[in-house]
């Protein structure tokens, strides 16, 4: 019984611990830039694969360039399906690739 209740305390610490380390996005301001010039500039970005991939998710996040940036997935629609990786930062910036590593593009 008591192997348990540390376990749990170990776990929340570590959590809490995690928790304070990322860099969280505050959502009650408003974005640098515009989900739909974000899209623009990150479909832009693929040039002409924008006629094979599809968007299948966009979301704003601190992860990979230090800063805020809007975050795209898209898709094709071929088995298996090919991934492509969008970042588009609040300051205009972007960046494509081809692989997700970890949580960290290349």
């Amino acid at each position: 019984m008591k192997t348990r209740y540390i376990l749990l305390a170990v776990f929340a610490s570590t959590t809490t611990l995690f928790a304070s380390l990322v860099d969280w996005y505050d959502n009650a301001k408003p974005p640098g830039i515009s989900l739909p010039t974000a899209y623009a500039l990150a479909d832009t970005a693929l040039d002409s694969a924008t006629n094979q991939f599809h968007c299948v998710r966009a979301t704003i996040t601190t992860e990979f360039s230090g800063g805020a940036e809007w975050y795209f997935t898209f898709c094709t629609t071929n088995l298996p399906p090919t991934y492509k990786y969008v970042g588009v930062r609040f300051d205009g910036k972007v960046h494509v690739d081809d692989e997700l590593y970890g949580g960290v593009l290349r």
